[in-house]
Formats: C-alpha cells, sequence, structure tokens
C-alpha cells in the first residue's frame, strides 16, 4: 500500500513538471508572430519579419524583403534582438562596412515599427533595399520556422543566428 501510494506520488509529480516544462511562457511570446507590409511587388516594395521568443528579454527575427520592380533586389537576415517594453536597438556590421546596420525596433499589439537610425544602412541588402516601415501582425501563431531564400525550413528553437549560415 505504502509503496502504491508513493509511486503514485512520483508519477503526479513528473506529470507536474513535465506540464509546467511544456507551457513554459517568456515575456516576450507577446511579440512572437509574422509581420508584413506591401501586397504587390509590381507597385512597391514588400517584406515580412517574423518574431519568435527566446527569452524573457530576446527576441529572434528573420526578416525578408524585396524592393519592388523593376529590379526586385532583395534583402534577408536572420538574427537575435533584446526588447524591453517593446523596443529594441539592433546593430550589427556587414563585412567590413564601417557604418553597418541600425535599427530601432518597437512592437505594439498589431504593429511592428522599423526604422534605420543614425544614417546606418548596410545591413547586406540588394542594391537600395531598405526595411525601413510599419509591418502589421498577420496572426498570433508563434512560428516555429522561417523559410530562407533558398527555400530551407529553418527552425528557431534548432539553429541560433550563430550557426545559421554555417
Amino acid at each position: 500500500m505504502r509503496q502504491t501510494l508513493l509511486i503514485g506520488l512520483l508519477i503526479a509529480t513528473l506529470f507536474g513538471l513535465a506540464q509546467t516544462n511544456n507551457s513554459k511562457s517568456v515575456l516576450t511570446e507577446k511579440y512572437s508572430g509574422k509581420y508584413s507590409f506591401g501586397e504587390d511587388v509590381e507597385k512597391g516594395s514588400i517584406g515580412s519579419m517574423t518574431v519568435f521568443a527566446e527569452t524573457d528579454t530576446t527576441i529572434l527575427f528573420f526578416i525578408d524583403i524585396c524592393r519592388g520592380a523593376p529590379s526586385y533586389n532583395l534583402g534577408q537576415h536572420y538574427d537575435r534582438l533584446k526588447i524591453k517594453n517593446g523596443k529594441g536597438i539592433y546593430f550589427s556590421k556587414y563585412k567590413s562596412n564601417k557604418k553597418g546596420c541600425k535599427w530601432e525596433l518597437t512592437i505594439d499589439s498589431d504593429t511592428l515599427t522599423l526604422k534605420t537610425i543614425d544614417n546606418c544602412y548596410a545591413c547586406g541588402f540588394g542594391g537600395n533595399v531598405i526595411a525601413d516601415n510599419k509591418y502589421i501582425r498577420k496572426g498570433l501563431t508563434r512560428p516555429e520556422f522561417f523559410i530562407d531564400g533558398h527555400g530551407h525550413k529553418i527552425f528557431f528553437s534548432k539553429t541560433s543566428p550563430e550557426n545559421y549560415l554555417k
């Protein structure tokens, strides 16, 4: 009897821990989703940003933009951003460019606004491709992956930005 009770308690405890770990949420979860702008590449720029909550203070993002007709120049980038109260500053250097790429990102309930700051436009995108825009949320579903320009499905939980192009 005592052994059965002990085994029952052990199973209940393990089940409870598993439930807790599976439902663990992070503070940045409210930013998860897919955001986009533009509707017709023939009429102008289009783009999307997929946001994945990583920790309480960081998100992973994949941005995919096209300048539109007539050049159809593209830009894609996968990285991490520290975010607090819906705001973050992103900075990276692309190759040997001195200025680099610097964005101010603001997310509220249904929009993500991206603005280049300090005249730092060297993000490694195609000619005249600028990420600045107001991106509208297209759903509340947490994205598990993005599809890159090569057609590869990249899972946020399995591939960190540091390991993406290796």
